[in-house]
C-alpha cells in the first residue's frame, strides 16, 4: 500500500506540470508572434526606403551636369555659386495607371501642362515636367509617392548678385558649359574636379561694384543716354576692381537675350574717344624732348588744312592764339595738339600710340574683345589721331593706356584675377610722367586760373587729375558722322602718387537742363559729372585700405 500511495503521489504532480510547460508554450508563442510581428514592419519600413530611393533617388539626367568652382570677389563674396536643384521627370516604364498619375500631376502641379504630357507619353520614355522645383514643390513629390514620378537631381549655377557683374561673369549653358565671360574663358578650370573646392579669387570688389553700377545707372538715366561703362583699375597693378557695362540683364534668366544683344561698351564696343587721345599725343612729345612743360606755341588758328582736309579749332576764341602746352591741354587744343604732333614727328605718334598698344588686342580673361580695325597710317590720319579722330579703340585699352600715363610710366596688362601675374614694359620716363600728371590735375583743379573740362570732378580730398573725350559717332546711315556723341573722361587719383584710374563712356547723352539749366552735352558736364559723384561714393571704400589715399584725404579735409 506504502507503494502504491507513492505512485499516486507521483501521479498526482504530473497535471501541474503539463500546465506550466502549457503556459511556457503559449507565452513563447506570443512573444515568437511580437518579434515577427516586428521583424515585418522593420522589413517593411527598409523596403519603403529603399522603394522611396527608386522613385525619389538622386539619379543622373539626360544630360551632364558639371560641377564647377565658386567664383568670388576680392573679399570672398560669392559671384557665382553651383547649387543643387531637383527636375520632376515622368517614367514611363513605371506608369501603372496613366489616368491616375495624370490626375496627381494635375492635383498638385497645376501649371503643368497635361496636354503636353499626352502628345508626348507614348513617343518619350522620360518627360521633364518641371524644372528647378521648390521645396514646396519637392515635399510634394516625397509625400505622394507615386514611382513613376521622379525627383532628378542636378546642378545649376546661380549669380547672387543677378546683373551686377553681368558681362565680365558671362553665365553658362543648361549642361554647366560656360558660354560668356569669365565663366567661357576660364571653363575648364572652373570645372577642374581636383580644386572644385578651391573658389576662383577675382581682383573685382562687389561693394566697389554696386557703387559704380548705381551712379552709372543715375547718369544714364540724367543724360537719357542710349548706355554706359566705366572701369576702376588699380594704376599700379593692372587689377580691375570695377567693370560696369550698361544696359546689362541678369544672368540667372538663362533664356534671355537681353545681355547677348547688349555688347559690353566697356571691353567689346570700338569708339573714337577725342580729345582724352591729347594727353598722348603731348606725353609723346615731351618724352622725345620735341617741347618742354613751359613751350609756348603762337598764332594759332581756328583752321588748318590738311590737304584739302579742314580741321577746325574746338570752341575757338581769341585766348587760343597764344597757348602753353598745359593750355592746350586744358583748354583741349586741336590745333594746338596738331601743332606738337608736328614737332614731335608723324613718325614718333604713330609709335607712340602703338606702344600702347592701343590698337592691340585688349588682354583680359574674358572672350568679349575687340581689336582696334586701325587704318593705315597716313599724314592727315596721323594728325587727328592726336585728338581721337578716325582711331578707334575700347574703354579698356583706353584705360591701360592712361594707367601707363599716371603710374610712372609703366604700361601693365590688365587682369580680373586676384593672383595673376603680370606683364609689364616702361613707355615713358618717370619725370614725364610727373609732369604729365600736374597737367592733368591743372585740367580738374577748381583753383587754377584756366577753366578745365575736368571741374565737375574735384571731389575735395582725392586730388582727382583727368581729361575728357567728346566725339561724334560714325553715321550708320552714310559715310561720315552723325550729329549723335560719344563722351570719356578718363581720371585718376590721388594726383601725386596715383593709385586708381577710372574711365567712364556715355553713349549719346542729351543735355540735362534739369540739373545744368542749359542742355549742352560735351563730357564736361556728363561724363565727368558721372565720374565725381562715383569718386565721391567709392572714396571712403577704398581709403579704408589704402593709407595713403586716406592721408592724403584727411589732410585736404583739414585744410579746408
Amino acid at each position: 500500500m506504502k507503494k502504491n500511495k507513492q505512485l499516486n503521489l507521483y501521479f498526482s504532480e504530473q497535471p501541474e506540470l503539463a500546465k506550466k510547460k502549457n503556459d511556457d508554450g503559449r507565452n513563447n508563442i506570443i512573444i515568437s508572434f511580437f518579434i515577427i510581428f516586428f521583424l515585418i514592419i522593420c522589413l517593411r519600413l527598409v523596403f519603403l526606403g529603399f522603394e522611396r530611393k527608386a522613385f525619389a533617388g538622386t539619379k543622373n539626367y539626360e544630360g551632364l551636369f558639371y560641377e564647377r568652382r565658386d567664383i568670388v570677389d576680392n573679399q570672398g563674396s560669392i559671384l557665382a555659386k553651383n547649387i543643387n536643384t531637383f527636375d520632376l521627370v515622368l517614367r514611363k516604364n513605371k506608369v501603372k495607371n496613366f489616368d491616375n498619375v495624370l490626375l496627381k500631376v494635375k492635383l498638385n502641379f497645376p501649371e503643368v501642362n497635361i496636354k503636353y504630357i499626352k502628345s508626348n507619353y507614348k513617343e518619350k520614355n522620360t518627360l521633364v515636367l518641371k524644372k528647378n522645383l521648390s521645396p514646396s514643390d519637392y515635399n510634394k513629390i516625397i509625400n505622394l509617392g507615386e514611382p513613376s514620378l521622379e525627383l532628378f537631381k542636378r546642378e545649376i549655377r546661380i549669380y547672387p548678385h543677378k546683373n551686377l557683374f553681368a558681362h565680365i561673369l558671362g553665365k553658362t549653358d543648361s549642361d554647366n558649359y560656360g558660354i560668356s565671360g569669365i565663366e567661357m574663358h576660364m571653363d575648364e578650370r572652373l570645372r577642374d574636379k581636383s580644386k572644385v573646392n578651391v573658389p576662383v579669387e577675382l581682383s573685382l570688389n562687389a561693394n566697389i561694384q554696386y557703387s559704380i553700377h548705381e551712379e552709372l545707372t543715375k547718369g544714364v538715366n540724367n543724360f537719357s543716354a542710349i548706355g554706359a561703362a566705366a572701369i576702376l583699375m588699380d594704376a599700379n597693378t593692372g587689377k580691375i576692381i570695377s567693370i560696369v557695362s550698361l544696359p546689362d540683364a541678369d544672368n540667372n534668366l538663362r533664356n534671355s537675350n537681353e545681355l547677348k544683344n547688349n555688347l559690353s561698351r566697356a571691353t567689346k564696343g570700338l569708339y573714337e574717344l577725342g580729345s582724352v587721345f591729347k594727353t598722348f599725343a603731348i606725353a609723346s612729345a615731351l618724352e622725345n624732348k620735341a617741347i618742354g612743360k613751359d613751350t609756348i606755341f603762337l598764332n594759332l588758328r581756328n583752321r588748318v588744312y590738311c590737304g584739302k582736309f579742314p580741321i577746325d579749332e574746338y570752341r575757338w576764341d581769341k585766348s587760343k592764339k597764344e597757348l602753353t602746352v598745359q593750355q592746350i591741354l586744358v583748354k583741349s587744343s586741336n590745333i594746338g595738339t596738331i601743332e606738337i604732333v608736328k614737332k614731335n614727328g608723324l613718325e614718333n605718334q604713330q609709335n607712340f600710340l602703338e606702344n600702347l598698344e592701343i590698337f592691340d588686342m585688349p588682354r583680359l580673361e574674358i572672350p568679349e574683345l575687340s581689336k582696334s580695325n586701325k587704318n593705315r597710317w597716313g599724314k592727315c590720319n596721323t594728325l587727328t589721331s592726336a585728338y581721337g579722330h578716325g582711331v578707334s579703340t575700347t574703354l579698356l585699352q583706353l584705360t591701360r593706356a592712361y594707367a601707363a600715363i599716371v603710374n610712372g610710366g609703366v604700361l601693365l596688362d590688365s587682369s580680373i584675377l586676384l593672383n595673376s601675374k603680370l606683364n609689364k614694359k616702361r613707355v615713358i620716363s618717370k619725370e614725364t610722367s610727373v609732369i604729365m600728371n600736374q597737367m592733368l590735375r591743372a585740367n580738374v583743379d577748381r583753383k587754377n586760373k584756366t577753366s578745365g573740362s575736368g571741374r565737375k570732378a574735384d571731389i575735395v580730398g582725392y586730388d582727382v587729375l583727368g581729361k575728357t573725350g567728346t566725339a561724334q559717332k560714325p553715321s550708320k546711315k552714310e559715310k561720315g558722322y552723325s550729329k549723335e556723341i560719344l563722351n570719356v573722361f578718363a581720371s585718376a587719383f590721388p594726383s601725386k602718387k596715383p593709385k586708381y584710374v577710372l574711365t567712364v563712356l556715355i553713349d549719346e547723352p542729351k543735355g540735362a537742363p534739369q540739373i545744368w539749366k542749359h542742355s549742352r552735352r560735351e563730357a564736361g558736364w556728363n561724363a565727368v559729372y558721372i565720374a565725381g559723384k562715383i569718386i565721391q561714393k567709392i572714396g571712403p571704400s577704398l581709403a579704408i585700405n589704402d593709407l595713403d589715399l586716406l592721408n592724403n584725404y584727411a589732410s585736404h579735409t583739414k585744410n579746408n
